[in-house]
């Protein structure tokens, strides 16, 4: 199967670093970035050079593509792979929510689009309790101040995150809003949605919190089979603090699924 990047800051080149360990289970022939020079210049340590291909080439010549870019370019993305009916990875729960009807139009035009679970953990089992009755669907997303200060919607309603000394709450809505007024933070918020009752029907708090060194989210469950609570502490990705390094891993583990005779978890 040849693979294709498409986004190369914190995630992307976690993802191609990952992979290039592997060629032998992994063919990426190609990797498309705003920025081509940040390409060769991050990957030179690579045991494979990775060659820069425009989005229609890339979306034409692969059989997969990961994306791995920022919300805005979602669509466009999702476009090309439904032209070319090329399979897609993606981390962007907000991007799936604002475009859902074009994800419906993958059957269509004879692909897939998967959806990473990145920062969060237990999808498959809220996907299980919702085949039945939900009550409640709560999540609650903790980050240091520095994962959420250069946030939209920090910025827009101007709220001072600098030097806090307790807790404070910034959003309190369902998963929707939530996905639209934090699209590079709580992706993880939309796939809680997508993979349960829906975004609308998702709770959602998000606290910045000066006590904390990792990004957390916990999401509480309540149904006639089941209740749960999932909890993950996430370890800040060096380059981008908003995102958790466990994200390239799920792609990894995702492709992983993708390429397995084995596939395990609902």
């Amino acid at each position: 199967m040849k693979i294709g990047i498409i986004g190369f800051g914190a995630i992307g080149f976690d993802v191609a670093h990952k992979l290039d360990k592997e060629p032998s289970s992994f063919n990426v022939i190609g990797v498309h970035s705003r920025t081509k020079d940040k390409i060769i210049e991050k990957s030179v340590s690579f045991n494979s050079p990775l060659k820069y291909l425009e989005l229609d080439e890339i979306c034409s010549e692969c059989d997969l593509i990961i994306d791995c870019a920022p919300k805005e370019a979602f669509k466009n993305i999702v476009l090309k792979c439904l032209k070319y009916k090329t399979k897609l990875i993606t981390v962007s729960g907000a991007g799936i929510l604002e475009n859902i009807e074009l994800i419906n139009k993958a059957r269509e035009n004879s692909t897939q689009i998967f959806l990473a679970s990145g920062a969060i953990i237990g999808l498959d089992g809220l996907s299980a309790v919702s085949e039945g009755e939900v009550e409640l669907v709560k999540m609650i997303t903790r980050k240091p101040p520095n994962a959420l200060i250069k946030s939209k919607f920090v910025l827009e309603k101007k709220i001072v995150l600098d030097n806090l000394n307790q807790p404070k709450l910034i959003f309190s809505d369902n998963a929707f809003e939530g996905a639209k007024a934090f699209p590079a933070n709580v992706n993880v918020a939309a796939a809680v949605g997508l993979a349960g009752i829906g975004a609308k029907k998702t709770h959602l708090e998000i606290w910045a919190d000066p006590n904390l060194t990792k990004n957390t989210h916990s999401v509480i469950v309540k149904s006639d089979s089941s209740n749960f609570k999932i909890e993950i502490e996430n370890i800040q990705s060096k380059e981008n603090p908003g995102t958790g390094k466990i994200t390239a891993l799920s792609v990894i583990a995702c492709l992983r699924g993708i390429l397995s005779s084995l596939k395990v978890g609902t």
